[in-house]
């Protein structure tokens, strides 16, 4: 497929026609920091910003995230082009109109996130949205990029650790037993171990509604010392299959 014919340069064009590429936060930040004390370390940062270091930091994360969701995008010009010739002419002109929209909101996600990975997984939630042969659900998509800059490197490991053990489960139920999640959950690398580092992650996790503590056993004593286990959610599953790069096809 010619690159001026490539769907994502539609997309990339609107962007451009919003003018996303001068943010009205590092203008304003400039007129405000004009009012602060001049001494050490403020001068520095007035210095810092009249060089547009602000503004650059911000096309840099916006490129970002468009250069992994147009590398993504890419991975599958085929089924693009099926996907494209399999819709009638109504469907086609909704997914149209529904994709400009998502990729601003990204873009102004991008912008304003400042670890690399996240940006770069927003670009990838939105390369898979618009991959998918099922209709787009825009609200689903915004409400996974805002996760997906909430989340650390840190978290997205245990994430993918729990859906590695119980994802399977998943596949055909609409949930994980109670009793088939508490016994897959030693089969993750933390084990049986007890460790307050799982909580943390796992209850952060938790109140996006990707995965959700299991009750404990009824014969558990109460003064037992025992480790919180969690099970993964469809949302869960769904976060991580959108942030999952595809495999580049060899010739």
């Amino acid at each position: 497929m010619p690159a001026d014919d490539h769907p994502f340069d539609a997309l990339e064009h609107q962007l451009h026609m919003e003018n996303l590429s001068v943010s009205p936060v590092a203008e304003n930040l400039l007129v405000l920091a004009s009012d602060l004390p001049v001494e050490w370390p403020f001068n520095k940062i007035v210095e810092w910003l009249r060089k547009g270091n602000l503004a650059a930091d911000s096309q840099e994360r916006i490129r970002l995230m468009l250069d992994t969701c147009k590398l993504e995008i890419r991975k599958h010009d085929e089924e693009m082009m099926k996907l494209r010739d399999s819709l009638d002419a109504e469907h086609r002109q909704a997914r149209e109109e529904l994709l400009p929209g998502l990729l601003l909101d990204a873009a102004r996600k991008a912008e304003s996130t400042r670890a690399k990975e996240r940006v770069k997984r927003i670009g990838l939630i939105l390369a898979n949205a618009v991959t998918e042969s099922t209709p787009t659900d825009a609200d689903e998509i915004e409400e996974m990029m805002r996760v997906a800059v909430e989340l650390s490197d840190r978290d997205i490991e245990f994430l993918r650790e729990l859906l590695r053990v119980q994802g399977s489960n998943l596949q055909s139920k609409d949930h994980i037993p109670r009793f088939e999640a508490h016994q897959s959950w030693e089969q993750g690398w933390w084990r049986s171990s007890i460790n307050p580092e799982i909580d943390s992650v796992f209850s952060k996790l938790e109140s996006y509604g990707l995965v959700a503590r299991i009750p404990p056993p009824n014969n558990l004593n109460i003064s037992a010392d025992f480790q919180n286990r969690y099970v993964l959610l469809k949302k869960g599953a769904r976060f991580a299959t959108l942030i999952r790069e595809a495999a580049t096809s060899e010739a």
